[in-house]
């Protein structure tokens, strides 16, 4: 096998500008919202030209669709851990939904956009952009569909089509951020956290029937 070549001086600088420029949008959506921060605002939180940030970026669109592409690599990354690591299918699951809903409200400057992108089936987005959605929520579907799968197989949760319980989860998840959008509601994701955990994890599981005295006394 051969070593994989090492990166040439303008791809590491290119790299650490593109980081450098992506963290400080991302500072400024989180304190002002997407709408009300300017390139240039970017530019000098970033600490280079406004022009540099164009030679990254063709435009504010292209730099905010790369900052939703990063959250989304991100959430992907962290499910992957989950699903990976230990522990029973049903705590995997309660940790994916919680970390779901810890990432729409950091991320909740963001998540109109990239709602209004998925609603309008990526109309007048980014092609490279809306490939990569669709890449990643099909990878969130699989990675998701394997946990459901693992409990199902295991007998501790209902016979169900897996990937069906993952669009359920997914759904639930997104109708909390439009519940946030729609109402103003700063504090909805933790009071939808309990709520999405009950009603979730409550008919997931697969319950046995009772045993009768006579079989309990065999045991």
């Amino acid at each position: 096998m051969h070593p994989s070549p090492q990166p040439t001086k303008k791809e590491i600088v290119t790299e650490f500008r593109t980081r450098e420029i992506l963290a400080a949008a991302r500072r400024l959506v989180q304190s002002r919202g997407v709408g009300a921060v300017t390139m240039r605002e970017i530019a000098a939180s970033a600490g280079v030209a406004k022009g540099t940030v164009y030679l990254y970026f063709p435009g504010k669109d292209q730099l905010v669709q790369a900052l939703i592409s990063q959250v989304g690599e991100n959430i992907l990354a962290d499910i992957e851990a989950v699903v990976s690591g230990s522990g029973a299918p049903l705590a995997k699951v309660q940790k994916v939904a919680a970390l779901l809903l810890d990432y729409l409200m950091r991320e909740r400057d963001l998540f109109p956009v990239y709602a209004r992108d998925l609603l309008g089936g990526g109309r007048g987005a980014d092609q490279g952009y809306w490939l990569h959605i669709q890449e990643m929520e099909e990878r969130f579907v699989v990675l998701v569909t394997r946990l459901f799968a693992e409990g199902i197989e295991s007998g501790q949760f209902i016979p169900a089509n897996p990937r069906l319980l993952t669009f359920m989860l997914r759904g639930m998840v997104r109708a909390v951020g439009y519940y946030q959008l729609s109402e103003g509601q700063e504090k909805a994701v933790k009071e939808a956290l309990p709520v999405l955990l009950t009603l979730f994890s409550s008919g997931l599981i697969r319950e046995f029937p009772a045993k009768k005295t006579g079989e309990a006394a065999a045991v």
